[in-house]
């Protein structure tokens, strides 16, 4: 699963060993272990069989970089035993909040490497690097020859869980490859701003004045550049920004505050920097944390825009497939069923001609009138299947047509007119006739009045259909959505919004009833 070779990863945990320990002050533990984050997570992709070799090649590193750190940081020789002291609490470190994390399934490497978000990551980093601290600060007190300082223990361990929350996912995205769920949506001149803010901040931090009484609110202002990135920029860049401004940050206060002294002379650095790795757990945590949901909701809404594109898309060919269906059945009716009633009535009246007796010329009469009627109700059937005067007509023309279809079958009166100087494409202009035509059926059916009005506005974006009646209305608490015979409005709802449209309802009892559709041209 690691795309590293193996040499690559020795050097490089030999690398933040040296920062972690060139950066340390001669009184105390470092503020960040930059190494931690690396064994944590070669740790955690690693199967536990190969744990040992890990522990084995840490150890070994310890022992081979010292010596030359020893002399380049001008500090003694330590003793054998408390290298391997020291060695030994650097693989607790990293090998109690791995298994813990991979314990509580907050490390899951089947079909690929996920992070679990859950609040048993604070139980697994604070308990898991607990006996590394534990016996860290005894090598320490050890080496010292002091006794055992609660002071150095807390500092060790915020020192391993600093290192790991702030620079292990910048590792396991260089381990793993990134790969982003959605692309950020920072412009550049926001990268140039984060940059020039945060280097702005470091320079100030670095130059000016630092009393021990302002190191809880000069780097708070950290937060500006952090929460930017966090909502702004991709996985990538917050991960790697965040592991700069979390080390930056430890190494000015361990430079910075090495030089003050508490009143009673002292060194003041202990106090300040666990204020410092307190705040930057707090920063660095909240930022990685809000940056992960920020990328996981932009991928889940840009998924769920592919999903309804899709949608729509499918909803547009099961659309023109329905009206292919209805031409290709009303055609069929008209050449088919139409032809043999046609050729019926044309017999028909050539027996009425023939027929003699009474009993008989009336039976072929109510043949005929039977006939009549048959074809009737096939040309009414086709009209609905597919209007002829659909293929070719303007929207003006369509308008007309369903007044006197309105009139001449229901006796419904209806009134209309057109806004605005757009034009409707033909696929659009069917879709538009469909939806007046189901909603003036609504209108005749429920509003118990006998006439409605029909606006049509027509943009060069948009077209909006509004039908409106006097009629008795409902209760906008109760639609008739929700009711028994509304499927043909739900259907309605349904396929105006596969066009990327929308369908509202606007009544009040007693007051009549305004159905606006509104489609993208």
């Amino acid at each position: 699963m690691i795309r590293v070779r193996v040499h690559w990863l020795v050097l490089a945990y030999g690398a933040l060993y040296a920062v972690g320990y060139l950066s340390r002050p001669l009184y105390g533990v470092a503020a960040i272990w930059p190494a931690h984050a690396l064994s944590f997570a070669v740790l955690a992709l690693l199967p536990v069989r190969r744990w040992p070799w890990v522990a084995l090649a840490m150890i070994c590193c310890d022992f081979v970089v010292i010596t030359p750190l020893s002399r380049l940081g001008g500090v003694p020789h330590r003793d054998l035993y408390v290298l391997f002291g020291y060695a030994i609490a650097n693989v607790l470190t990293a090998c109690g909040p791995a298994a813990l994390a991979r314990g509580f399934g907050l490390l899951q490497t089947q079909d690929g490497f996920r992070v679990v978000i859950s609040p048993l990551w604070i139980v697994a980093l604070l308990v898991g690097v607990a006996p590394g601290a534990l016996w860290g600060g005894a090598t320490w007190a050890l080496q010292a020859g002091t006794s055992f300082s609660a002071a150095e223990f807390g500092l060790w361990g915020l020192a391993a869980v600093l290192a790991i929350v702030s620079l292990a996912p910048a590792i396991f995205g260089m381990l793993l490859g990134y790969s982003p769920h959605a692309k950020p949506v920072a412009k550049p001149w926001e990268g140039l701003a984060v940059g020039a803010l945060a280097l702005g901040l470091f320079l100030w931090l670095a130059l000016m004045p630092w009393p021990a009484v302002d190191v809880l609110v000069q780097p708070m202002l950290f937060t500006i550049p952090l929460v930017w990135l966090a909502l702004r920029f991709s996985q990538r860049l917050t991960n790697i920004a965040t592991a700069v401004v979390a080390a930056g940050i430890a190494l000015l206060a361990e430079y910075r505050g090495g030089s003050q002294l508490s009143p009673s002379g002292v060194p003041a650095w202990s106090d300040m920097v666990i204020s410092i790795d307190v705040f930057l757990l707090i920063g660095c945590g909240g930022a990685l944390l809000v940056n992960f949901m920020t990328v996981k909701q932009r991928a889940l809404l840009a998924e769920l825009a592919r999903e309804h594109e899709q949608l729509r898309q499918y909803a547009q060919a099961l659309d023109s497939a329905e009206e292919a269906a209805r031409r290709s059945t009303a055609a069929d009716l008209h050449d088919g069923i139409g032809q043999v009633l046609a050729g019926q009535s044309m017999t028909l009246a050539a027996m009425r001609a023939h027929a003699t007796q009474p009993k008989l010329a009336a039976l072929v009469e109510e043949a005929i009138e039977a006939s009549r009627e048959a074809q009737e109700g096939l040309r009414l059937m086709i009209q609905d299947l597919s209007p002829p005067e659909l293929e070719q007509a303007s929207l003006e023309e369509i308008l007309r047509w369903l007044e006197e279809l309105f009139k001449s079958r229901f006796g419904f009166t209806v009134e209309h007119r057109i806004l605005g100087g757009g034009t409707v494409g033909r696929d659009r202009l069917q879709l538009v006739y469909r939806c007046i035509r189901e909603m003036l059926m609504n209108a005749c059916k429920h509003s118990g009045r006998k006439a409605a009005s029909i606006e049509v506005k027509v943009t060069d974006r948009w077209v909006t259909v509004t039908v409106s009646d006097d009629g008795v209305g409902f209760d906008p608490r109760i639609p008739p959505l929700a009711s028994k015979g509304s499927f043909g409005l739900a259907q309605l709802r349904e396929r105006v919004r596969a066009a990327g449209g929308a369908l509202k309802l606007a009544s009040a009892v007693g007051q009549g009833c305004r159905a606006t559709v509104r489609l993208p041209v």
